[in-house]
């Protein structure tokens, strides 16, 4: 069957479906203020930490050095999740769905054996209430929500509106290992430009150096948790996951994610679809198709979508624990969530196929690419084109022509 039109622009990052999904620039200076504030304050608070915890709370008890003064080295942040993927889109029901950035915390802190394992020497609940201490007149002053219901359990989440949020998630990483490995990190860069090191090292900077956060070992880093106290959890699993398919299958790979996040945020204002999840079948679906025709992702979309009806059909693995059944991204599902999924999924390639192979009408194709993926697809017929001459051509019905006159001769 010939491909009638091309949709490729229709679905780009510029003027196309990605880009009315695109994060205001409004909205990202609002978040990036939120987070300069709120990272100052933490800052400041884990230098003076017993202005807003007591210390039997914030240490575990068999730990207390109840006459040494205790300090803690100043708490480094990264960016997570879909920003620092750069998989971000604009949300489109709010408030039940927001914005979200996650700003993980890295608390340097010491860590002690207990039972043959290495943990924090101090508590979980303990370093929620600190952070929360000292966030609460800073979200009074800003009318900000601190942690609006439902409360999560592995975050403290700052509601800056009806549209957006930041969660931060806890983790306390070995203050030995992160020196060693700092002081590593300076003295290498240091054999290449001095200068600029030492001015770099002597000045505060909120960052986790990227590389030494890339050498930190998996039982260096441990994340807080409000009812299960430290739990392992790398955040680097996922991230090194995305780079690795980013790195095999090209930028495809976040755009298609994006579009069908933004086809969920379409079908449904809350869903247990989660965004990990689709990323997670997209890799898969593009691992089995792979290679794409180039400059098509219309043709992508509907090839991935066709086939995520099939990856769905079966358990969706966590790519950061693999083959871990207690960790899979759909535990929990019904079979019938699973079949509203899938259906939900078939529909889309329908509508998309109909957009492609079925008509040369570019407004009923536009039609059809709305239905597939929502309101936020422009209504834009420029962005439409003939996918080329011969397909024009083929569905082209041809015309009888009148038979030539033959002029009249004589003989003679």
């Amino acid at each position: 069957m010939a491909n009638l039109l091309n949709l490729h622009r229709l679905f780009n990052p510029r003027d196309g479906y990605l880009g009315q999904l695109k994060v205001a620039d409004a909205d990202c200076a609002t978040l990036t203020r939120a987070r300069e504030i709120i990272r100052k304050t933490l800052k400041d608070a884990f230098r003076n930490w017993d202005r807003f915890v007591a210390k039997a709370d914030l240490f575990e008890a068999h730990t207390l050095l109840k006459d040494a003064d205790i300090k803690f080295s100043g708490p480094k942040f990264r960016i997570q999740g879909s920003f620092a993927y750069h998989t971000a889109n604009d949300c489109q029901r709010p408030p039940h769905q927001q914005i979200d950035q996650d700003d993980g915390m890295f608390l340097p802190v010491s860590f002690i054996a207990s039972n043959g394992n290495a943990s924090p020497r101090i508590t979980a609940k303990g370093y929620f209430k600190l952070v929360e201490a000292a966030l609460k007149p800073v979200c009074e002053r800003e009318q900000w929500i601190l942690n609006p219901a439902p409360l999560k359990g592995s975050c403290v989440r700052i509601g800056l509106s009806q549209r957006l949020h930041l969660d931060i998630p806890l983790f306390a990483v070995s203050d030995e290992t992160f020196e060693n490995l700092r002081e590593s990190v300076i003295k290498a860069l240091m054999t290449r430009d001095s200068v600029a090191v030492e001015s770099a090292s002597s000045r505060e900077d909120d960052e986790l150096p990227e590389d030494v956060y890339k050498a930190l070992q998996g039982n260096d880093i441990v994340l807080a948790h409000r009812d299960d106290g430290w739990v392992g959890s790398d955040p680097r699993r996922l991230e090194d996951w995305f780079n690795a398919a980013i790195d095999t299958y090209g930028d495809i790979i976040r755009r298609l994610s994006r579009a069908f996040k933004g086809w969920r945020d379409a079908h449904w204002a809350e869903c247990d679809l989660s965004s990990i999840c689709i990323m997670a079948a997209v890799v898969r679906a593009v691992s089995n198709l792979h290679p794409f025709e180039d400059n098509r992702d219309d043709l992508c979309l509907l090839a991935v979508g066709k086939e995520m009806v099939k990856i769905f059909t079966s358990p969706i693995e966590n790519p950061a624990f693999p083959g871990d059944p207690e960790k899979c991204l759909c535990k929990g599902w019904t079979p019938g969530f699973r079949a509203e999924i899938q259906n939900a999924l078939s529909a889309t390639c329908a509508n998309l196929e109909q957009a492609l192979y079925n008509t040369m009408h570019k407004g009923l194709a536009l039609r059809s690419a709305r239905a597939a993926f929502g309101g936020r697809v422009p209504e834009d017929e420029g962005l439409i084109s003939f996918s080329s001459v011969a397909a024009f051509v083929r569905v082209v019905a041809p015309v009888r022509q009148p038979k030539p006159m033959v002029p009249r001769t004589t003989s003679g």
